[in-house]
């Protein structure tokens, strides 16, 4: 009976541990790699905003890159986000993508994540990722209302 219950001990917890890896691993996403990896290269500019407000809308993050030379592999970092995306919203042009917009899962605390994506060409553009309370009305309000 002891030994029972210690298999059953032992199974829950690797149940446990596997489903906090997964929460964990599903907060992350590929496209981070893109600020931490190309934010500070030539040829990029990045910016990044704790605790901001844009347009009247709270953010706890926003980040901007602005790349050249680096389509490639910018585009394998969303394509590697995109799949895991609660909403996809492309534009495609000459059969690739030049704009998108990612609505991703929700972090742990509740806040709303989503990921932007403009082309200019094949190896320039713009990724934006923005985390925070605003909705996916919201996001496209600040990016497609005309401001006064």
């Amino acid at each position: 009976m002891l030994m029972k219950n210690r298999i059953k001990k032992a199974v829950l917890m690797l149940l446990l541990s596997a489903v906090a890896f997964t929460v964990q691993a599903q907060s992350k996403l590929h496209v981070e790699q893109a600020f931490t990896n190309y934010g500070q290269r030539k040829g990029c500019k990045m910016v990044t905003m704790k605790d901001a407000t844009l347009h009247g809308y709270k953010l706890s993050v926003y980040q901007s890159l602005t790349y050249k030379k680096l389509g490639d592999e910018i585009a394998s970092l969303l394509a590697a986000d995109r799949k895991n995306a609660k909403k996809i919203r492309e534009v495609i042009d000459d059969g690739r993508i030049a704009s998108g917009y990612y609505e991703m899962l929700p972090t742990r605390e509740g806040l709303n994540r989503f990921v932007l994506y403009s082309r200019r060409s094949a190896q320039e553009g713009t990724v934006i990722y923005i985390e925070g309370t605003l909705t996916a009305d919201d996001i496209m309000k600040m990016c497609y209302v005309k401001r006064k």
